[in-house]
């Protein structure tokens, strides 16, 4: 029972730490959900400026979104007269998210801080940037090469039995941003190894003693969450996992040897 009540504690305490980050996030999905650039005429001159309209940049970013992942001949459809309102509503939360996603992980290191050691603290200030870096790119992989090529092996299907190929607004909005969020999280997976070996809860040989099992993971948890039954955008996914993996061991390996001649 005290174990829950100070695990409740700490998540309380971890929750004010980043209550900042969440006031900007709405701040930023309120922002995104009302205004839009809109011309009008000022001074005489024509300008583009952020005023209040229902082509909102959620609006404008889920055409953007429309265009570049749906596959051709796909109707995107609204199933309830709330869909398209949700929709956008979705968008706006999940595009503040991955813009102040930086933000977050500073807040939560910051919490983290005061209990680390000053090896530890060294560390998690020399990791914060090349977060956000992998964290950024595993989310454009995500963007430009996973979900393009899953939308289009799963829409295949339809044609070989004669199905009209439909698409709920809600759905397609909701699985692109997952797809994008986690491939953002799963680029960090370096930095999770990193933070382990360093913190002395997982030796650094482990990583490498255990690639295998790791491997076997990395293929498992691909199919679940790209589940196109040929395998190929299982072995997108699972390659770049595989090489953020051993860039987690060549990092951990060094850097515990550097300590150790220390």
């Amino acid at each position: 029972m005290n174990f829950f009540n100070e695990l409740l504690n700490e998540l309380k305490e971890f929750i004010k730490s980043i209550l900042s980050w969440i006031y900007l996030l709405f701040a930023f999905a309120f922002f995104f959900f009302l205004f839009g650039l809109k011309e009008v005429e000022l001074f005489g001159r024509n300008l583009f400026l952020p005023l209040p309209t229902l082509h909102s940049f959620s609006a404008q970013f889920f055409g953007k979104i429309q265009t570049d992942l749906l596959p051709a001949g796909v109707q995107l459809i609204v199933t309830n007269p709330l869909s398209a309102f949700s929709a956008q509503i979705i968008t706006s939360l999940l595009l503040g998210f991955v813009l102040t996603f930086p933000f977050f992980l500073y807040k939560t290191m910051r919490y983290l801080y005061p209990a680390l050691l000053g090896k530890e603290k060294k560390i998690i200030l020399r990791i914060l940037t090349p977060s956000v870096i992998l964290f950024f790119a595993g989310s454009l992989f995500a963007y430009f090469f996973l979900i393009p090529s899953t939308f289009r092996i799963l829409y295949s299907y339809t044609a070989v039995i004669g199905a009209i190929p439909f698409f709920s607004v809600q759905e397609f909005i909701t699985l692109v941003f997952g797809m994008v969020i986690v491939g953002g999280i799963i680029s960090l997976l370096p930095v999770f190894m990193v933070l382990l070996s360093f913190s002395g809860v997982i030796e650094p040989d482990f990583w490498k003693n255990n690639w295998r099992y790791a491997f076997l993971i990395f293929l498992i948890f691909s199919a679940i969450i790209t589940p196109d039954g040929t395998g190929i955008t299982m072995a997108m996914l699972t390659a770049p996992l595989a090489g953020f993996y051993f860039l987690g061991i060549i990092i951990t390996m060094r850097n515990g040897r550097n300590i150790d001649n220390k």
